[in-house]
């Protein structure tokens, strides 16, 4: 009964998720024009998708052989599963590199390597290492990257006037990064009315602070993760804890909130994609952001002074950047029309007649997004605009690792965040917290790649 149930489940969500085979008056005509009607999963959604649905409609009118069904899916790994087990997989699935890095393990995902060697306008060459190597492992490529990111220091020019601080001047070193969020960092009778800086707001970057201070994860070589004692790792996690005030301290650091407090203040924040984001809202002065904010903010807070800068780095690290992973097209396993599918990827990804910029580079234009093409992302469209320039500038200028490649990088980032929450909370000192990201995550591949040799065909 309980697997009755289950497939019952399945069969409901395929359903949901399946549109009839000639849903619209387009999908008609398509289907009486003899054209091959594939399904694209996007894992974007809102106005992003509603800018893919322009290029999708414009591919559509390109040509009479396939047609494109766009849906907006969001986070996808549960629904793709899904739709495998059931045999209704999509014919394109928009995902990330670490789902990729999960899927294509379990036969989820059919490789690309004999489309990429006969195409013409699909080089491994053009695109940013970091990418590539985000879609390429196991002796194959799975993937084409789409999107990718690269996070930066954002700030509020209206607080730093109100805290005396030059508008036009961020904080070019750690020390100085501590010093402004300390000035930054607003309290009254009433409680804490501004932040000045928190390294994991909005997002928690464990894995790029780690990388910042010079530390190693990952080591590709071995497989394997290395974390444990890493010095550079275990400073990370001390600096991070530093945000927490220490019970035990003569003195309280001016940037360091209360834990209690930082939990509180965040249920004001309000929602991300609006006008109550606490960046634009003034809770937060300076924030860790990627390169669409461009368009956030030109959207929900278009009177907002901000300016955008490299993150700083502690004296002696390597000079990184953070692009941790791409945004991707992939085709499942099973999927039902895949040379259909690969004449929109590769249309999406060839430039346009007369040397027009691709498909791909509009779209990231578009979104505020970074292409994953040098070409396409050195173009006077990025590099012409004050603030996308700062962020391809620092993809373009230092070494930019990625999540590891391994099919538990996203149990790695989520154990990494859980790890960074116990170190603030002073329930794990640093070097537990390396060790303990470590161990779970070598004991979760070893499993992982347990299974998967029981269940190789």
């Amino acid at each position: 009964m309980r697997w009755a149930l289950v497939m019952a489940a399945c069969v409901a969500v395929v359903a949901a998720l399946w549109p009839s085979e000639a849903g619209s008056p387009g999908e008609q005509a398509a289907l009486e024009q003899g054209r091959v009607i594939i399904t694209y999963w996007d894992r974007h959604t809102g106005h992003e998708f509603d800018e893919r649905e322009v290029l999708i409609d414009e591919f559509n009118a390109s040509q009479n052989e396939v047609y494109v069904r766009a849906l907006p899916i969001g986070f996808t790994m549960e629904k793709l599963l899904t739709s495998i087990a059931g045999k209704t997989p999509p014919d394109i699935l928009s995902t990330e590199g670490a789902i990729l890095a999960a899927l294509a393990p379990q036969h989820c995902v059919m490789p690309l390597d004999h489309f990429i060697e006969a195409s013409e306008s699909v080089d491994p060459e053009d695109f940013f290492p970091h990418v590539w190597r985000a879609v390429t492992f196991g002796g194959h490529t799975w993937g084409i990257p789409v999107t990718t990111d690269s996070i930066c220091l954002l700030w509020n020019k209206t607080a730093f006037r109100k805290a005396g601080l030059d508008p036009e001047r961020p904080p070019r070193t750690m020390a100085e990064l501590l010093e402004y969020a300390g000035k930054l960092t607003v309290r009254d009778e009433t409680g804490l009315k501004q932040i000045g800086f928190l390294p994991w707001l909005p997002w928690d970057h464990t894995h790029m602070w780690g990388g910042l201070f010079g530390g190693e994860w990952f080591d590709d070589a071995s497989g394997r993760f290395v974390c444990g004692d890493d010095p550079h790792i275990i400073a990370m996690f001390r600096w991070m804890q530093s945000f927490s005030i220490d019970p035990g301290a003569p003195a309280r650091l001016p940037y360091a909130l209360d834990p209690e407090m930082v939990a509180a203040f965040r249920t004001g924040f309000g929602a991300y994609q609006s006008a109550n984001n606490p960046f634009y809202s003034g809770k937060v002065a300076m924030t860790q952001e990627g390169e669409w904010q461009a368009s956030f903010i030109a959207r929900y807070a278009p009177e907002l002074d901000w300016g955008v800068a490299p993150l700083p780095q502690p004296e002696g690290a390597p000079p990184r950047c953070y692009s941790p992973t791409c945004v991707l097209d992939l085709i499942p396993a099973g999927a039902p029309h895949p040379e259909a599918a690969w004449k929109y990827i590769e249309w999406f990804n060839s430039p346009r007649p007369g040397g027009r910029p691709s498909p791909a580079s509009d779209y990231n234009r578009a979104i505020c997004n970074i292409p994953c093409r040098r070409a396409d992302a050195t173009h006077d469209r990025f590099m012409g605009d004050p603030a996308l320039s700062v962020f391809v500038n620092e993809l373009l200028t230092k070494e930019t690792p990625v999540y590891p490649v391994t099919p538990v990088a996203q149990f790695f980032i989520d154990q990494a965040e859980r790890e960074r929450e116990l170190v603030v909370l002073r329930q794990r000192s640093p070097e537990q917290a390396a060790r303990a990201i470590e161990d779970s995550a070598n004991a979760e591949l070893d499993r992982i790649l347990a299974i998967m040799r029981r269940d190789r065909p």
